[in-house]
């Protein structure tokens, strides 16, 4: 074998570890929430990128008027900045997991970065009195560093099955959230609870869209007899392997 060759292997396998690994990994934890959710027919509410000073509270009620227990991953700096939204969540029996610091995708930036953010999102929430194992990444995004640094503290990387696009400049119209729902069998939902998403078309109107799908997811719950968990306590669940 040519050095040449060797270098292209070496960098190959470099690459795989760095980044397919993860991938793969996410994938098999995407194909596991899947049959947990079917088996449990469960619907899973979570909202990312908060606390936001307007939309949190108002979800905050909103559950709390149904009875309902939804997850939180917080962004550490958004959370030191809104302590007592982070402190009433956790009063009112809501599950609070870690998104980061700053919200770096681990695929863009400087290798031990990410895992530096990760760290520091849950030293913020641990002071605040909200510690949790809970851990989703930035747009999903991993890397061998942050997966080891994950394995190294425990920490449980929670994906999602359904993305309803309330970030993107097209957000999925609230009937073809409930139809993906419905074709999976339950699933975990995708939300964001920042107040003004960047991409969004309408920032101004995005806390109002997010309370009239979880609104409606809620009903459509209730309608179709699903039941309505926290991410933890999906994970509870056992299911059984085909």
């Amino acid at each position: 074998m040519s050095w040449a060759v060797a270098i292209a292997v070496g960098v190959g396998g470099a690459f795989a570890a760095w980044f397919v690994l993860p991938w793969l990994l996410r994938r098999r934890a995407v194909r596991h929430l899947h049959r947990l959710c079917a088996a449990r027919r469960a619907i899973v509410l979570t909202y990312d990128d908060g606390p936001g000073p307007r939309l949190s509270p108002a979800l905050a009620d909103l559950l709390a008027r149904h009875g309902v227990r939804a997850t939180f991953f917080m962004i550490g700096a958004r959370a030191a900045g809104q302590p007592q939204i982070v402190q009433a969540l956790q009063a009112a029996g809501q599950e609070i997991g870690s998104h980061t610091q700053t919200h770096l995708n681990a695929w863009k930036t400087a290798p031990l970065a990410p895992v530096r953010d990760i760290r520091a999102g849950r030293e913020t929430l641990a002071r605040l009195g909200a510690p949790s194992a809970l851990f989703r990444p930035p747009f999903g995004k991993a890397t061998l560093a942050t997966r080891l640094h994950g394995w190294q503290n425990r920490l449980t990387f929670a994906f999602w099955t359904v993305d309803c696009r309330d970030s993107w400049e097209s957000p999925r119209p609230v009937a073809e959230v409930l139809a993906r729902i419905e074709a999976q069998g339950g699933g975990v939902v995708l939300m964001h609870d920042c107040d003004a998403p960047p991409r969004s078309p309408n920032p101004a109107g995005h806390p109002d869209h997010v309370l009239r799908l979880t609104e409606a997811i809620i009903a459509f719950a209730a309608e179709k007899q699903f039941s309505l968990l926290p991410f933890g306590a999906l994970l509870a669940a056992p299911v059984r392997e085909a």
